[in-house]
């Protein structure tokens, strides 16, 4: 909404290229359906789903890098950086819980202007553990955003001199455009159920997460330049996630939905991923470390479907997806999205069997 309402101003100030208000508005009318960033591999980066998952797995610190390139077939592309760091405290010192913290910075670039958002959020979470299969935790997340937009790329009419575009000609113009900065604050609440395997070799370990998250809540005002205000809609976001083993076999189903209300947009993604364990870890002496692959894929309810994989060995994790649009995007896409890899480490190795944690399936 906001970069349509941003267009349009910038059309009554002076006459532009018609191709790059085309694009411009092929942009803003793309980004009218959710007026926040979205990875299809939302699980992947918590902290940007709900600020309760601080520090809820298995593991002291987990780090995340995530980078999504989005229709660079109609244009310039959106492209979307984020990292990702978090963790438990007093993980030793408290009987029945700890608190978990992290920091969440992103970059998020699009269109011609190269209109750009900077967020950096710093999460807080109170993690409680009810009994040794259920946990609950709340969490807070503050975060300092800034809006920016670079018009050097616009193309005006003052600019050709009646053959051919001349970029080097002067625009006549004399707007300037000026970044914006604001605070956001959001909440979110989260269980998760764990219980481990019934034998050594039964592999039929199950666990899962439900949460909910409430972002925008103060409704901050995102506008750029002209003065009028442009207030982010709030957004609610409901998710869950599992994973279930199938006993006495090395396969494990993880499903998976995540949906969200903001404003008049709404978003449903549910995902299924099939994990086979290429090798298992060795149960006393650590010697072997778990290695594992997931394939299988996310659909965005109206928008694209995107096949995923993930490889996991030890504390390393990567992985892949890439979104193909069955939307009216198609005829101008030709079905490319765009795709997404994420690229994960925590520490411990969290296979090894509840170091960091009282449970071995509390957080799998």
């Amino acid at each position: 909404m906001k970069r349509i309402k941003f267009i349009n101003r910038l059309k009554k100030l002076g006459r532009m290229n018609k191709g790059i208000i085309l694009l411009m508005l092929v942009f803003g009318t793309l980004t009218a359906t959710s007026q926040d960033i979205h990875f299809t591999m939302w699980d992947a980066m918590p902290i940007t789903t709900n600020p309760a998952t601080a520090g809820v797995f298995n593991g002291d610190i987990r780090g995340v890098i995530n980078y999504r390139n989005q229709w660079a077939s109609i244009g310039n592309p959106y492209k979307t950086y984020s990292v990702m760091l978090d963790g438990g405290l007093f993980k030793n010192k408290w009987k029945n819980g700890y608190m978990g913290a992290g920091v969440n910075f992103y970059k998020d670039v699009a269109g011609t202007t190269d209109f750009g958002v900077t967020k950096i959020s710093l999460a807080l979470s109170s993690v409680i553990y009810l009994n040794e299969k259920n946990t609950a935790s709340v969490g807070l997340l503050g975060s300092w955003a800034q809006n920016t937009i670079s018009p050097n790329n616009l193309e005006w009419d003052s600019q050709f001199n009646g053959q051919v575009f001349d970029p080097t000609a002067p625009t006549n113009e004399t707007i300037s455009f000026d970044g914006n900065n604001y605070f956001d604050f959001s909440a979110g609440a989260l269980w998760a159920y764990g219980e481990g395997t019934k034998t050594l070799s039964s592999h039929d370990e199950l666990s899962m997460k439900i949460g909910a998250a409430f972002y925008h809540v103060t409704r901050p005002s995102t506008e750029v330049e002209f003065g009028d205000l442009d207030k982010l809609y709030s957004k609610l976001a409901i998710h869950g996630n599992a994973h279930i083993g199938i006993s006495n076999t090395k396969m494990a189903l993880r499903p998976k939905f995540i949906t969200y209300f903001q404003g008049p947009a709404r978003q449903i993604t549910a995902g299924m991923l099939f994990r086979y364990m290429l090798k298992e870890e060795s149960k006393y002496t650590g010697m072997f470390k778990e290695m594992a692959i997931s394939f299988g894929g996310y659909y965005r309810f109206g928008d694209a479907f995107a096949p995923s994989v993930e490889f996991e060995i030890a504390s390393f994790a990567i992985g892949f997806a890439y979104d193909m649009n069955i939307s009216g995007l198609t005829a101008a896409t030709g079905g490319n999205g765009g795709p997404e890899i994420f690229i994960r480490i925590i520490n411990p190795n969290p296979f090894s069997y509840g170091r960091g944690t009282r449970s071995s399936a509390r957080f799998r």
